[in-house]
């Protein structure tokens, strides 16, 4: 068990940080929810567009619970029981993390919040629309958005991949539910079209979707610049 700490702690400082004021300010800005607001309000409104009200609703339900849950699970039980440090608090590391903009995170980080989240999110929306290009984007947004709490040291290595383990089974529990319990129509429409992803999302929606999120890393990348410059 020691020595799988202190690969985990030896992989999270090779990881976090860099001397780059440009990778710093992208990092910081990926990690924050705000900067994904654009991509959330498309998602919503893709999602209404795609459903009746009522399944929209239910959709919109679920996703709220599940974060909840997630976040309740991680935040609410796990962190405060395990209380394992994150790297930038940790008494016998801290001092040799590389911290941006003093951004240190809460007490514990096992396991990742960010990671749960980001993860439950992009399996559940991948069993929603059943787009391959679609699930392809959102495993991406997920690695990189949890990068980024590598990069600034809020994490080690070990709480990423435990909460992508979990978010990966509460995004399929949370679909399971929804889809055989809650509301049986959706993710049943079986669409035969080239317009429609088998479970009735435009397929023309889903590239606007994929376009905002890289759009969105765009933005971040520009606007890290304009700091940099700044």
């Amino acid at each position: 068990m020691n020595e799988i700490n202190e690969l985990d702690h030896q992989l999270t400082l090779a990881i976090n940080g860099s001397s780059s004021l440009f990778w710093d300010n992208v990092m910081f800005t990926v990690t924050d929810t705000f900067s994904w607001s654009l991509v959330i309000i498309a998602l919503l409104i893709i999602i209404f567009k795609n459903n009746t009200w009522k399944e929209s609703v239910m959709i919109y339900i679920t996703l709220a619970l599940l974060i909840v849950v997630a976040d309740r699970i991680c935040s609410g039980m796990v962190k405060p029981m395990v209380e394992r440090w994150r790297p930038t608090q940790d008494p016998h590391l801290m001092y040799m993390m590389d911290v941006v903009r003093e951004y240190r995170g809460g007490r514990f980080g096992f396991f990742s919040g960010h990671a749960c989240n980001t993860m439950c999110m992009a399996v559940f929306l991948s069993c929603l629309f059943r787009s391959p290009k679609v699930t392809v984007t959102l495993i991406f947004w997920s690695l990189t958005t949890t990068f980024t709490r590598l990069y600034l040291g809020v994490h080690y290595l070990g709480d990423v991949t435990v909460g992508f383990v979990v978010g990966i089974m509460l995004g399929l529990l949370f679909y399971f539910i929804m889809e055989r319990f809650v509301h049986p129509h959706i993710g049943q429409k079986d669409y035969i079209s080239e317009q429609f992803t088998s479970s009735g999302y435009l397929k023309s929606d889903m590239d606007t979707f994929m376009t905002l999120i890289f759009f969105n890393y765009i933005c971040v990348i520009i606007f890290a610049m304009c700091l940099g410059i700044g």
